[in-house]
């Protein structure tokens, strides 16, 4: 049984789905679902693509971390890695060299023309990368890098409730050339003031207006002078609970006004 390589050219762009066994081939454009009547090779083929993709990829390393891939998709590890790096560059204490398995995933059982998140991984320093690249989908990736480095595993950083996500936000942006653009991108509601959902390939982050506030304010300084801070402040700046008050005072900016409490 040969498997399916699921190849999703950056957002509007066709998608092409190839399977192996036989002559199974169908190109869908611009989010149109494939017609019904799947045969089941196909069907087995995106399930096990879906569930265990591990079984179909191939796997590099680059600087220490692992990328694993499906077919096609090697030349991307560059863009995804080049990512990590700068991600990593931002962070303190062990994050600055902790080693990550980037894994891209899809759930492609009903179809691949949906765009919805991911369940989060839980094994630790795993990160999802989707079968979508470019435009908003970069700093939604670093936006997830960004949390396992310091939550932990995905699950537990779409769990941050506290002035963290002021730190996760820091790394996932301050590398961007126009930080504040990308964090309207990474934003549910194309927004950078306010409480905002933060965007990435699995369920999303929460930020609050209060830790929105500091972010903006971070974001207005010299960037080698907000990253000398982190690293100053590691510690409690990724300690669980830390306040948005408290991340500004050890930052060295004004304390926020806006409202610091979390989606229940």
């Amino acid at each position: 049984m040969g498997f399916v390589t699921l190849l999703v050219a950056g957002g509007r762009k066709p998608v092409v789905v190839t399977g192996v066994a036989g002559a199974l081939a169908m190109t869908l454009v611009g989010g149109v679902a494939q017609a019904h009547g799947d045969s089941p090779e196909l069907v087995r083929a995106r399930e096990r693509a879906s569930a265990t993709p591990e079984q179909v990829q191939s796997c590099v390393r680059r600087d220490g971390s692992t990328y694993c891939v499906f077919p096609e998709w090697g030349p991307r590890v560059g863009d995804w890695a080049g990512v990590v790096d700068r991600v990593r560059s931002l962070a303190g204490g062990g994050a600055r060299e902790q080693k990550i398995v980037v894994r891209q995933r899809i759930d492609a059982r009903y179809g691949i023309s949906g765009d919805s998140a991911l369940t989060p991984l839980e094994r630790p320093h795993e990160v999802t990368v989707g079968t979508r690249w470019g435009g908003n989908r970069v700093p939604e990736f670093s936006a997830a890098v960004a949390g396992v480095l310091i939550a932990g595993d995905e699950k537990a950083a779409t769990s941050i409730c506290d002035g963290r996500m002021v730190t996760v936000m820091w790394l996932a942006l301050g590398w961007e050339s126009d930080p504040v653009a990308a964090l309207r991108r990474v934003r549910l509601d194309d927004s950078d003031t306010g409480s905002a959902l933060v965007l990435q390939p699995t369920n999303g982050m929460y930020m609050t207006d209060a830790q929105t506030e500091v972010l903006r304010a971070l974001l207005d300084r010299p960037g080698g002078e907000v990253t000398a801070r982190v690293k100053d402040h590691w510690a409690e700046l990724t300690a669980p609970k830390v306040t948005a008050a408290r991340a500004a005072e050890l930052l060295g900016v004004a304390a926020p006004e806006g409202d610091d409490k979390c989606l229940d």
